[in-house]
């Protein structure tokens, strides 16, 4: 089996990739998805985020890089295993911008010096949107207290790919169907 390390490399190697070759390193990605397992033992507790590369157009792939690489306020999520549900963690220094996006949401809360949390989802295991034949943990964000304005459209699914190492792709409901938005992971603090 390939240690969490090699798996790591792969990732990331494969996100490098994209900025070269989009259409290969997005094949990597997803390749590296569908050796992924249904995480265990079930996720519980704070996570570490990273956005690896959107999966959007070559155009706004760029752009994203771009924006993303100076600025991004996500930093991972929690997740409480015996609830089956969980929110994002981001830093205080995207507030402002949440506030005029999603003017009327009330759900932000502190989550420590410099970050809060924010978007609940609730989690639920089954078949992959895209890998049918993959069990994931699906995060599903389509929850009342979501702000309406694209977060409620928005279906994460989670991979494990190595110890306390998780492959996530995130779903985005547009124009009547599913598609790949963005590939990201999480580590175990």
């Amino acid at each position: 089996m390939i240690t969490t390390q090699d798996l790591r490399a792969d990732v990331l190697q494969a996100a490098q990739l994209v900025k070269r070759d989009r259409k290969a390193g997005l094949a990597c990605l997803n390749a590296l998805f569908n050796q992924g397992t249904l995480p265990s033992p079930a996720l519980n507790g704070h996570y570490q985020g990273a956005l690896l590369t959107t999966s959007v157009n070559p155009f706004m792939d760029a752009l994203s890089r771009a924006l993303f690489g100076l600025w991004l306020p996500w930093k991972g999520k929690t997740l409480d295993a015996a609830a089956q549900s969980g929110d994002n963690i981001f830093t205080n220094d995207g507030l402002w911008l949440s506030r005029l996006v999603f003017p009327g949401y009330k759900g932000t809360i502190p989550d420590g010096p410099g970050r809060s949390r924010a978007l609940v989802f609730r989690t639920t295991l089954g078949a992959g949107k895209d890998d049918p034949g993959l069990r994931v943990l699906k995060i599903d964000y389509d929850l009342e207290a979501n702000p309406s304005f694209v977060v409620r459209d928005v279906l994460d699914e989670l991979v494990q790919v190595g110890d306390g190492y998780y492959l996530g792709k995130a779903h985005l409901h547009w124009q009547g169907r599913w598609r790949c938005a963005a590939y990201f992971t999480l580590a175990s603090l």
